[in-house]
């Protein structure tokens, strides 16, 4: 969701696929199914990038698990995006 505008998006991206969204470069290297206390929950390993400087193309502004069902466990901090994992289709 861009948080300026208010506008979400849908970005379906494949393992090991890289996506851009404005300046944020998605990768996820694992998704997959977790049982906790008897629900199903998606779970994916994500890497995020924020290209707006040169010298942050090397750096992660995310790096690890997130979870669909509670995105608050997601210590994503981005000043106009905000990220949430809705499903692994393939898992």
């Amino acid at each position: 969701m861009d948080k300026i505008t208010a506008k979400s998006s849908e970005l379906v991206i494949n393992l090991n696929e890289t996506k851009q969204f404005g300046p944020l470069q998605i990768k996820i290297l694992k998704c997959g199914k977790v049982k906790i206390n008897n629900m199903t929950d998606s779970v994916a390993y994500m890497q995020v990038k924020d290209l707006t400087k040169n010298n942050n193309e090397q750096v992660f502004i995310f790096n690890g698990w997130t979870f669909a069902s509670d995105p608050s466990l997601t210590p994503f901090d981005h000043a106009i995006y905000d990220l949430q994992l809705i499903n692994c289709n393939k898992a």
